[in-house]
């Protein structure tokens, strides 16, 4: 069974082309998902969820409730965005940061680090 990957984000065009590079790289993609409640709506419900992609900020909306709910569940996630680590929310750090624009398989291969054993 492949990982499921939750992607958040909501610019459409970003949103496809993370969900189409997670395919390629063998992962199943759940959403994506434009806004925060629907998001949250994805980790209420009984799907399995591995590991998430999160944008920082979502129509206007922080995407931190599902970065908290994320920790809560003990489900690792990464962060893409157009802020620099710096200017992320504290609750945050730590968490790998893929700037805008980012390499496709670097974005792999962080989703494949966050799910190694170890």
């Amino acid at each position: 069974m492949n990982p499921r990957i939750l992607v958040v984000e909501d610019e459409f065009l970003i949103a496809q082309d993370i969900a189409d590079a997670l395919r390629l790289g063998g992962f199943e993609v759940l959403g994506p998902c434009p806004t925060v409640e629907k998001a949250l709506a994805y980790l209420d419900d009984s799907a399995r969820c591995d590991a998430a992609v999160l944008d920082v900020s979502l129509r206007n909306q922080s995407s931190l409730p599902v970065a908290k709910l994320l920790t809560e569940l003990g489900i690792p996630f990464a962060v893409v965005t157009g802020f620099s680590p710096g200017q992320l929310p504290a609750e945050m750090a730590g968490v790998p940061v893929l700037t805008k624009p980012w390499d496709n398989m670097e974005l792999v291969k962080v989703m494949q680090r966050l799910l190694s054993p170890g």
